[in-house]
């Protein structure tokens, strides 16, 4: 299915840059910028590596608005980069974060384009708004151990049926993430049936809700409403073709009745803005376009908000506000910018995109539902007459605003466990054939001899030990003690050349990508060495060799130690080890060589993993269970050769117990 489905993406991508093209005509912008959709972002270094927050158009974007702020004022999530599709959410980005925030279009989901596009940004972590699920996208995160997190989730029955449908590829992408944060629990259970594991889900409501009103707004709402006078206002915000239709010939039709009543039409897409205005102007209702200037005149009938960003502006000076995309199949948009704002709210009956909410309004009271348009202006006619039935409404709805109040501060909390500071950058000397990359917090100095042993045996330092193909030597300075390690080959391989392996990019050398996956994993607080240094020499020819030193884990013993030669472990100890573990997986980290002798108890009772060369991220999850079963056949081959080994089944019993608690509830 996945195959299937890149190849389909592949076929699609010429008709969707044919529609982009199209959609030019209306908007040049969407011709514009087409490298970032391939995933060809250009982005100052200052904005790469922190998190990513994607808001597919301008409604996610005014969304995430509380959550985005949070993010800013918090310095683990810096810094912050902000991604759309649409041209008009690009503008709102601008709008409102430019100089804050880092920007860029999201790319389309083709294998390589969403690779190309975590590779130059190289996040840390990624927020999807909403229900941005893509395959390709949450794969190549996977790949390259890059956490993923949807926000503000939320999954219409009608999404749940078609993710369904299609089980084989969109379950795989769902199990990926990290963290849900649905708004509903029907969205939690909706997620859950499509295979996001219990721990990974949380409900914290709609961040929207927790919406404030932009500085100056109010004031402008005030002035506005003023201008108005006594005239009632009806504000249809968020319309769509065959809405604006039926609401123009309903308001016609009700002009005599409220003669000096006006209609504030707001599409849902800036694209119809120009066929919105042609019906207004076939309907022989006089009206005035707000983006082109033209000034409201007492005999204006409709207005036409034809500006991004101003609908809490139009539903502010309104006396009722109809949410569009309801009388239509199309399941209806988010009242509570309406809520917000207090004001009397009219829906049509196609809710489904947001069913929990308009229930619990229609249970407060805080509803008026209309099925077609004469139903809306009859509504909106009710809500003049009557002040009493207009605020009693409103207080509904507002009793269910209230219980909403705190989501951002629960999606916040929720996203603590995944606050990791960026590890740090390695500092670099070159020296003739050598290339050395350091941790500067770990060796204030540091020199490419620094992974020689003969120049730690020439200081008196140094002791050797046994390990695997080689050997170790542990090393102390002032500043602490490391392992120090050469690569060497093993298998066939070996008899050719023991330690010179063919070249690579500079980054997926042996040593290079261990130091940098270990940097990784330490800024995440796994228990793992911290990485010290790494030294490439290039040889001649197209070979090299390396070497890495890591810190070194004092009091620490490892199990296969352990049981040879002291004593049985407790079931508290295998159950550390299988959580321990556990974290590791929970991060896709591929263990290459997972045994007993790479596992490490401490005097503390702290576990630890050792020896990362050739270890990776990896997506999907078959691969843990063969990661477990190669560590079982190390512990069944330790009790073959040494009958005193002090390990049986049972104690396997107590390690699977250990790596099936929950990552996230780790102590």
């Amino acid at each position: 299915m996945a195959r299937t489905y890149r190849l389909l993406v592949y076929v699609a991508t010429l008709p969707m840059l044919v529609y982009l093209w199209w959609r030019g005509i209306e908007d040049p912008a969407w011709r514009q910028r087409w490298r970032e959709r391939f995933g060809m972002q250009a982005l100052p270094q200052q904005q790469q590596g922190g998190v990513v927050l994607h808001c597919a158009s301008v409604g996610e974007v005014i969304a995430a608005r509380p959550l985005i702020e949070q993010l800013l004022a918090d310095p683990r999530y810096l810094p912050l980069v902000l991604t759309c599709s649409t041209p008009t959410g690009s503008r709102m980005i601008a709008q409102h974060y430019a100089g804050r925030t880092g920007h860029v279009y999201f790319p389309l989901d083709l294998p390589g384009a969403t690779r190309r596009f975590l590779l130059n940004l190289r996040p840390r972590l990624v927020l999807l708004m909403e229900r941005e699920l893509w395959p390709s996208f949450l794969h190549q995160a996977q790949l390259q151990g890059v956490p993923v997190v949807l926000v503000n989730a939320r999954l219409s029955t009608a999404s749940a049926q078609s993710y369904a449908r299609r089980r084989a590829l969109m379950e795989p992408a769902i199990a990926s993430l990290r963290l849900v944060c649905a708004e509903d629990t029907v969205t939690a259970s909706r997620l859950r049936e499509l295979g996001v594991p219990a721990h990974r889900m949380a409900v914290t409501g709609n961040i929207k809700s927790d919406v404030a009103l932009a500085p100056g707004l109010r004031q402008k709402i005030d002035t506005t409403r003023r201008h108005l006078g006594t005239r009632p206002v009806l504000t249809a915000g968020s319309t769509h073709t065959g809405e604006d239709e039926a609401l123009i010939a309903a308001f016609r039709d009700s002009l005599a009745q409220f003669p000096e009543a006006l209609l504030v039409l707001v599409p849902r897409h800036p694209e119809r803005f120009n066929t919105v205005a042609a019906l207004i102007e076939r309907s022989g209702l006089r009206f005035v376009r707000h983006g082109q200037g033209e000034p409201l005149r007492a005999d204006t009938q409709v207005l036409l908000g034809d500006t991004l960003g101003e609908l809490m502006l139009w539903y502010g000076v309104a006396d009722a506000c109809f949410v569009g995309g309801s009388l239509i199949p199309r399941g209806g948009h988010n009242p509570l910018e309406v809520m917000c704002l207090e004001k009397p709210l009219i829906a049509g009956p196609f809710t489904a995109n947001f069913t929990q909410l308009y229930t619990a309004l229609l249970n407060e009271g805080g509803l008026l539902q209309a099925a077609d348009g004469g139903a809306v202006l009859r509504q909106f006619g009710a809500v003049v007459r009557d002040a009493v039935a207009a605020a009693a409404l409103v207080a509904g709805a507002n009793a269910v605003y209230l219980r909403m109040a705190g989501a951002t501060a629960r999606t916040m909390a929720e996203l603590e466990r995944l606050a990791i500071g960026a590890p740090a950058a390695p500092s670099t000397i070159l020296q003739g054939r050598q290339v050395l990359w350091f941790d500067p917090s770990c060796l204030p100095s540091a020199n490419p001899q620094m992974l020689d042993i003969a120049w730690w045996h020439a200081k008196g330092s140094g002791i050797s030990r046994t390990a695997g193909r080689g050997q170790v030597h542990r090393v102390a300075d002032d500043h602490g003690a490391y392992l120090l390690r050469h690569y060497y080959r093993g298998g066939l391989m070996a008899r050719v050349s023991r330690d010179l392996f063919l070249a690579q990019p500079l980054a997926q050398t042996r040593a290079m990508h261990e130091y940098d996956l270990l940097s990784r994993l330490h800024a995440r607080g796994l228990a793992v060495p911290r990485p010290g240094a790494a030294r490439h020499t290039r040889v001649a020819g197209l070979w090299y060799r390396a070497d890495i030193l890591v810190g070194y884990i004092p009091d620490a013993t490892d199990v296969a130690q352990i049981l040879h030669r002291e004593r049985p472990l407790t079931a508290t100890e295998w159950q550390l080890l299988g959580h321990t573990i556990r974290n590791l997986h929970e991060e896709q980290v591929f263990h290459s060589d997972l045994n007993c002798h790479n596992l490490m108890l401490d005097a503390r009772g702290k576990a630890w993993i050792v020896d990362f060369d050739k270890c990776g991220f990896r997506s999907g999850s078959g691969w843990k269970q063969q990661n477990l079963d190669r560590l079982q056949r190390s512990l069944r081959k330790e009790l073959l050769l040494d009958p005193q080994f002090h390990w049986n089944e049972s104690d396997w019993a107590a390690l699977l117990q250990g790596y099936h608690q929950p990552a996230d509830t780790a102590g």
